[in-house]
């Protein structure tokens, strides 16, 4: 999986000069060549893979995205202009999805379009607004689905009973309502151009707040009223980006428990977002990993950004001064911290206070060449996109021709993934689902 935004983009940006295009689909990778080589070593390999649109978005701008990424708050609506990109854009993404062929899967995020506002406001002035801005016809078919009904929820250790008021119907409406028509019309244009079918996953994390049982039950069951067979959702769990999870760990389980217990219930299972750590040795805070899969049996997708290329440069870091792994890492890491250094200055689109805070902190505490210095590990993909006046994404492309060169850093490198990988699987219980699991298809 790539998110079709930050991490993969259309051929056409990839090579774009344009410097607005420039942190869009960052790892330098395009949607074909992604699919295409996803597709290809699966045949070479004779390994089934699944292909991921992940995190077609209603994003404004990337950069936007890539602040929430690094803990920035973001709090200003989208515009009706903005959203009208985002619409064209993914319209860009799928035509050339349809031409490698399709993908397995899409995650659909329109999360920019929930309206927080409405958490804010006290009863009375929900329903008032509920009142006067949602039709009469809409209210009576919301309410007689949704008003004093009783929602049961079973799973082996718990019995969930969800019951909605009138006033919590009226803010739980407000406050989705646009999000979920965005997420009607994001699915329609992937059906518009993927002719096979398709998984769908609804991102419902990228939140200020951890997200609520009744919230998930509405958002899911209107997601399913509007056509959509959800697959997977990722809810909030307190999780955040490339941080480890510091909160009590029976409060994770339990959450976890339910939202299990719930989305289990409607046919959905669990996605959680987020779910890389401090650093790629942190496995997100000790006891996180087997706390999520002791809480879901391993019915859960586990999804880590980044991670991988994370390993790569620590690994880096660690050969020896002056060997080519470690000039190139000592390279890669001055161009991103330089680049940074300039967003700042020209206050360029990147830019936010919280930027210019790590930096200065960077600065103080002498820093230099640390692979888990903040400012470093929340903005390390940099490199990647960074390219010379031809177009060529030269650090990129340098360390393209390193890993394939050295053979040391190579060995090094695909042992610690081996490692990374089988801690997570074996915290995650995934190990041994072949086994305890039979797959039934009753068509």
């Amino acid at each position: 999986m790539l998110s079709f935004n930050r991490e993969t983009a259309p051929e056409s940006y990839i090579k774009s000069l344009d410097p607005r295009h420039l942190y869009l689909g960052h790892t330098g990778t395009s949607i074909r060549e992604y699919i295409e080589k996803a597709r290809g070593y699966s045949e070479l390999f004779s390994i089934p893979v699944e292909v991921e649109a992940d995190h077609v978005s209603i994003m404004g701008s990337v950069e936007r995205a890539l602040k929430k990424i690094a803990g920035v708050p973001v709090e200003e609506p989208l515009s009706e202009t903005d959203i009208q990109f985002s619409l064209n854009y993914i319209e860009e993404e799928f035509k050339e999805v349809a031409k490698v062929g399709g993908v397995d899967f899409i995650t659909i995020d329109t999360c920019e379009l929930i309206d927080y506002s409405i958490d804010k406001l006290d009863d009375n002035k929900v329903l008032a607004l509920y009142e006067s801005s949602v039709e009469q016809d809409v209210r009576r078919e919301l309410e007689r689905n949704y008003v004093d009904k009783t929602f049961s929820f079973l799973s082996t250790d718990r019995h969930i009973t969800v019951r909605f008021k009138r006033v919590d119907v009226a803010r739980v409406v407000l406050k989705y309502m646009r999000s979920l028509e965005y997420a009607v019309k994001v699915y329609e244009l992937a059906k518009k151009y993927i002719r096979s079918p398709f998984g769908v996953e609804v991102a419902f994390d990228e939140t200020p707040h951890k997200s609520g049982v009744k919230d998930v039950v509405f958002y899911v069951l209107e997601l399913k009223r509007r056509g959509i067979d959800v697959d997977f959702l990722a809810p909030n769990i307190g999780y955040k980006k490339r941080e480890d999870y510091d909160k009590d760990l029976r409060e994770l389980y339990e959450d976890l428990r339910n939202f299990a217990t719930v989305l289990g219930s409607l046919g959905v299972y669990i996605s959680i977002h987020s779910g890389s750590g401090h650093n790629p040795y942190s496995d997100k805070g000790f006891g996180v990993w087997r706390t999520v899969g002791a809480a879901t049996n391993g019915n859960v997708k586990y999804k880590m950004s980044g991670v991988l290329i994370q390993l790569l440069l620590e690994v880096m870091h660690r050969m020896p001064p002056g060997s080519k792994p470690r000039r190139l890492y000592e390279e890669i890491y001055q161009v991103v911290i330089d680049h940074l250094r300039k967003v700042v200055e020209n206050k360029g689109t990147l830019y936010s206070r919280e930027l210019e805070t790590l930096l200065e902190k960077y600065e103080k505490q002498n820093q230099v060449y640390n692979p888990r210095a903040d400012v470093f590990r929340h903005y390390f993909y940099i490199f990647q996109a960074i390219r010379d006046s031809q177009g060529n994404r030269t650090y990129r492309d340098a360390l393209l021709q390193l890993y394939s060169e050295d053979q040391e850093l190579r060995k090094t490198y695909e042992r610690e993934v081996g490692e990374l990988i089988e801690r997570l699987a074996a915290s995650l219980n995934y190990v041994g689902n072949l086994i305890r699991r039979k797959a039934i298809v009753i068509a």
